[in-house]
């Protein structure tokens, strides 16, 4: 187990990011914000990128996210346009992000998110009109299972993801219970030496856990607060035997304090 079997759900730092650095601003002060704000860049997002840099022009805020592309697909993000601005909106529906988005309409201001990959230099960008944010902030706030749906829902757009270490992720699924990230495992003998390694395996997960970065914690953490499991089933070709590897709610708990 990797830390690459843990996706960064990117877009759950996303409005947190923002939040954190306009919260409290004034319509006047909005362009001092930015620049304010631009001074803590960049910010880690774990093994997913960072927040590269904060910007004010032409009346619109731009935040700017230079994602590693082996945890990113730029060309997916930029061929589901109406899916990530619905990402987005619904993680800027919550009590927090409230006096940003006054702020934001007062100024008659633009919210652009540019996600740049790490090593091509490619680019998808997405705009949220004033009009957009005023929408924002008329409808109810998003609950956290809408949240949770969401990011599962942008997290496939990646698939499938090399893992590493001959594991390919190929879905993400909510079962109910729990949340599963479906495993290919490409080599039968090291299938079977998972399988009989199940203790071993969970432990080493447990381990890279803790070393998640915000992004990462972050999804896990909307996961813990649906009342969800974690789980990984593993699978192989020429066999309908799989396995799985369940962290409890209670774990996960655990481990993010």
């Amino acid at each position: 187990m990797t830390k690459k079997h843990i996706f960064k759900g990117i877009l759950i730092l996303f409005v947190c990011a923002i939040t954190s650095v306009f919260c409290g601003c004034v319509e006047n002060k909005l362009k001092a914000a930015v620049e304010e704000s631009n001074k803590s860049c960049p910010i880690s997002l774990g093994i997913s990128g960072e927040l590269t840099s904060f910007s004010y022009k032409d009346n619109s805020v731009q935040i700017l996210y230079t994602l590693d592309e082996q945890f990113a697909d730029i060309d997916a993000l930029a061929a589901n346009p109406e899916g990530m601005k619905t990402t987005c909106t619904a993680w800027m529906r919550n009590e927090e992000s409230k006096e940003m988005l006054k702020l934001m309409i007062e100024a008659n201001a633009n919210l652009i998110y540019v996600f740049k990959g790490k090593t091509s230099g490619k680019e998808a960008t997405f705009r949220l009109s004033t009009d957009d944010l005023k929408n924002v902030l008329d409808k109810p706030m998003a609950t956290n299972d809408e949240k949770l749906k969401l990011a599962i829902s942008q997290t496939n757009l990646q698939m499938p993801m090399d893992a590493g270490t001959g594991v390919v992720i190929t879905e993400l699924v909510d079962k109910g219970d729990r949340v599963v990230y479906m495993a290919k495992v490409t080599d039968k003998e090291q299938f079977k030496l998972l399988s009989s390694n199940l203790e071993n395996a969970k432990n080493s997960q447990k381990i890279m856990f803790k070393m998640m970065g915000s992004a990462e914690k972050m999804f896990c953490k909307l996961i813990v607060d649906s009342g969800k499991d974690l789980g990984y089933i593993y699978y192989t070709d020429g066999t309908d035997e799989t396995f799985e590897i369940v962290h409890t709610n209670s774990e996960l708990r655990e481990i993010l304090e």
